[in-house]
């Protein structure tokens, strides 16, 4: 060791940090750095205006304190909820990382992952650091210089000079630190607890004996061709069932907007107004408190039929469809009850004023009513018409259930053709070329009969002008852009990748928040109240801080409610956003004229709108994201084309609304992830096929970008909920990792001739949906590491053998002339028609003499499994696992 490494060497024995010489020089480069952010910041702040929205606010306080000393009160409180809700957010994430024991130093990680730690340690020391410990525990040993690679003598802090290196980091030690204080399980024994958890759907046709039996009857070929007849049939009452749900919705909607804009809101402006003429006291507290008032009632509707209707009714059901779609069995995910509570909750939610869309559940909506139309029964009022059982299968089931997720899109949209791309691209795991063609006619037939229930409710009976539920308008003239343009469109989809990435690391927090603290359900209904009562507040708010009154004549969308405080012959523009409906404000983004809008008012509007959407997706309420996400997006799109207006002033073509249209796209984008179906859905909706290649540009960029940080917002919520689903790909490095490293020992396998105790034991002490028929094997097994349990003959599954049980096909004896009878007397329809609801062993009357008989599982059981070996990759059996049974 060297003279100079000895001095160094020591102060480290003493646990002295070493001295160092730049520490007051970076100290102020800090504090410098520090005042030069602040003096930027109060010239950015300066510059939009937040400053005179300031000395508004106060204004307002103190008129209010002057005037009126409940609404100066009313308002505090609201105030005080508001802060107590961000401390106590605040305080979980506290609590969160306290618990997890981190260090400050993988707190900042967490929170800042670009900090750029500055070098405080010789450049040229050769630390080395040797591994191999427990779990990937460090050893410090002296080698020269640093005692860790990555870390500084100094401070103890990482030094990183790339965010990729900080993340990889960061994840490292988070993960050692987890694992030495937890001893978690390995993934592979998670991931097996996990799976028991749920059902797996049965899409395999299974030819045993009763299949070949039905396919050698001489009629045969009528009855395919029956099949192939009624699938039409059943997608085309899919199309018009689900417009029927469509319609209602929008139509509760209208009738909700009224009560609440026309009788509430303008009724006791118009008297507010006529008592401020005559005494000169204002009564703005008590628009407002009434505002709230109805928001609560509605809010409160939806957050009951939620609760303690039908939870899974909940959010905007695109996970639960993706899911089911997926093969998950998830319970009452198709339901009636759950139809009913989607639709009136979301009625409610959205006509209550939350940051919701009503386009997403239609997804749901869709999928429900195709599920219960396929079928020809109800199982919530036990009727049955006796139609379509050749479908009361999962197989079919599945395909209607996608050509009803596509109906939902082209109800919603009136877009049919993004419809079926939005199955195949975000719902459908499995698809064929005849499906296709259905879907897309159960689509096209939505969108007519919405746009005719709609144009007739609208008074023009036999015109087809109503697209569908969100009506985004046409450009009144052509949209055209230039090359030099592109790159903004660029630049925008950037942007999208990033908001979309932040709100779906910011709602996954929240959701894991909800999850842990407010699960109690008066907890979640007080949290959807405090989530109506703030956004009406903040509305109202806003309409009163920020002076936008615009001359009547320069937007042909506004109405008398949104002239709230302005002179005669005057509109709000701000009311124009937040006191329309959530399609009518993206319809004003898009097409109102260039100086329609300040630029204060739309930072003021786009902030507040993400900060509800975010708060909102996830309340025990029905809505979706994809209006939200446009509305917010078309706001600081529509910015930047007045940014970019402001650059090229003499430059013609420039208008605001082709940008607010790609920043409502790359904004939905960033957070869904879908781009060929999300392209359709636009350019129909707007019917411009010219912004075609924009709009492809913007989405595959918010794509890219925003997977570059994390998944879509659906993939985000079916991870959080712990449902096992397959993705399109096997798991990447996993080729050497065989199925006897994966698959169970503890096979449990039954004989082809069973006793019907033996039956009952199994289906009562095991999960399994499936189990292998073997034959008996005679001789004594081998000394092997895995246990040999016989020659496979074929599988059967436990609604299979649950059918068995419940028609009682069993006997005394196997080898008695009854036995050939029952068995006889088993026709393929009784086990085509599958029910997992019926799962329950006490619903079987069974007596202690049946328990003693016996049943063949020959003619039921599937003779022709799938086998894979024991040296199989994992990718290899995925492949098969997932592509295999469509």
């Amino acid at each position: 060791m060297t003279k100079s490494q000895e001095k160094q060497a020591e102060p480290l024995k003493e646990n002295t940090p070493p001295k160092n010489n730049s520490k007051k020089s970076s100290l102020c480069c800090k504090i410098i750095s520090c005042i030069m952010t602040l003096i930027c910041l109060f010239l950015f702040c300066e510059s939009i205006g937040v400053t005179d929205i300031l000395k508004r606010g106060i204004g307002y306080l103190s008129d209010l304190f002057r005037y009126n000393l409940v609404a100066f009160l009313a308002v505090v409180l609201a105030v005080l909820v508001v802060l107590v809700v961000v401390v106590v957010l605040i305080a979980a994430l506290i609590v969160y990382c306290v618990k997890r024991n981190r260090r400050a130093t993988s707190i900042c990680l967490d929170i800042i992952p670009f900090i750029h730690l500055c070098k405080m340690s010789t450049p040229d020391a050769e630390p080395v650091m040797r591994r191999g410990n427990e779990f990937g525990q460090r050893t410090r040993t002296w080698s020269g210089g640093s005692i860790d690679p990555y870390e500084d003598p100094v401070s103890g802090l990482e030094r990183v000079s790339s965010r990729s290196q900080l993340n990889r980091l960061s994840r490292r030690r988070r993960e050692d630190e987890e694992r030495l204080r937890h001893r978690i399980e390995p993934p592979v024994v998670r991931r097996e607890a996990l799976s028991s958890m749920y059902e797996s759907l049965n899409y395999e046709i299974a030819e045993n004996e009763l299949y070949k039996a039905e396919e050698k009857k001489p009629m045969h070929h009528l009855d395919l061709w029956r099949q192939s007849r009624n699938r039409w049939i059943v997608c085309f009452f899919i199309g018009v069932f689900t417009a029927f749900v469509a319609a209602s919705i929008d139509i509760l909607l209208h009738y909700s907007k009224t009560i609440k804009f026309d009788i509430i809101l303008r009724g006791l402006m118009d008297r507010c107004d006529e008592q401020a003429r005559l005494t000169g006291a204002a009564c703005l507290w008590e628009v407002e408190a009434a505002w709230i008032v109805y928001d609560c009632v509605l809010v409160g509707i939806a957050a009951f039929l939620v609760i303690w209707v039908s939870p899974i009714a909940g959010g905007s059901g695109i996970p639960q469809i993706k899911c089911y779609l997926n093969g998950v069995r998830i319970p009452n995910v198709v339901g009636l009850k759950t139809l009913v509570a989607k639709a009136v909750g979301v009625a409610c939610a959205v006509g209550g004023g939350l940051a919701a869309g009503k386009e997403g559940p239609m997804i749901h909506s869709g999928g429900v009513v195709a599920a219960g139309v396929s079928q020809g029964k109800c199982a919530l009022f036990g009727c049955d018409i006796g139609l379509f059982k050749e479908f009361r299968n999962d197989r079919e089931r599945r395909d209607f259930v996608s050509a009803g997720a596509a109906a939902g899109v082209a109800a919603a949209f009136g877009a049919p053709i993004g419809g079926t791309l939005f199955s195949l691209e975000e719902g459908a795991s499995f698809w064929n070329q005849n499906l296709t063609w259905r879907m897309f006619f159960s689509a096209m037939i939505s969108s007519f009969t919405v746009n005719w229930i709609l144009s007739w409710f609208n008074g023009k009976s036999g015109w087809l002008s109503w697209t569908g539920l969100a009506n985004f308008g046409v450009f009144e003239k052509r949209q055209e852009y230039n090359v030099w343009e592109v790159p903004f469109f660029l630049m925008i989809g950037i942007l999208g990748g990033i908001s979309g990435a932040l709100f779906n690391y910011l709602n996954t927090k929240l959701a894991e928040f909800r999850k842990k603290y407010v699960s109690n359900p008066w907890q979640r209904l007080f949290e959807a109240l405090l989530v109506a009562a703030v956004s009406a507040f903040l509305a109202f708010a806003t309409l009163y801080i920020v002076d936008d009154c615009k001359p009547i004549g320069i937007s042909p969308n506004h109405t008398q409610v949104t002239q709230l405080w302005c002179k005669k012959n005057e509109y709000s523009a701000v009311a124009d956003l937040f006191f329309s409906m959530p399609e009518e404000s993206v319809k004003n983004l898009l097409h109102s004229p260039i100086n329609s809008y300040r630029t204060v008012t739309l930072i003021v509007f786009a902030i507040e709108y993400f900060v509800l959407t975010l708060w909102t997706f996830g309340l025990a309420v029905p809505g979706g994201i994809f209006i939200p996400a446009l509305l917010t997006g078309a706001a600081w799109g529509r910015l930047i084309g007045i940014a970019i207006e402001g650059l090229f002033p003499n430059v013609t073509g420039i208008s605001p609304g082709k940008y607010a249209l790609a920043g409502a796209a790359a904004q939905l984008g960033g957070i869904v992830r879908m781009t060929i179906s999300l392209t359709a859905i636009i350019i129909e909706a707007t019917k411009d096929i010219t912004f075609g290649l924009p709009i492809m540009l913007v989405l595959m960029i918010a794509k890219w970008v925003g997977d570059m940080f994390n998944e879509g917002i659906y993939d985000t919520l079916i991870d959080l909920a712990e449902v096992p689903v397959l993705g399109w790909h096997p798991p990447k490095m996993s080729r050497n990792i065989l199925a006897e490293k994966v698959m169970r020992s503890d096979v449990i396998a039954v004989e082809p001739r069973i006793r019907v105790n033996r039956l009952l034991q199994i289906l009562s002490t095991t999960k399994h949906h499936g189990f292998p028929v073997v034959d008996r094997i005679e001789e004594s097994p081998t000394n092997r590491e895995l246990p040999d349990y016989g020659h496979v003959k074929g599988i059967i599954l436990r609604e299979q053998i649950m059918k068995l049980l419940r028609n009682r096909v069993f006997t005394p004896d196997m080898d008695s002339p009854d036995t050939l009878t029952r068995q006889g007397n088993i026709i393929l329809a009784d086990f085509l028609e599958e029910n997992h609801d019926d799962m329950d062993l006490k619903n079987l009357p069974l007596t202690y003499e049946d328990e003693q008989c016996w049943v063949d599982l020959t003619p039921i059981m599937h003779p022709h499994p799938l086998r894979v070996t024991l040296n199989a990759s994992l990718p290899f059996i995925y492949r098969i696992f997932r592509y295999s049974f469509s």
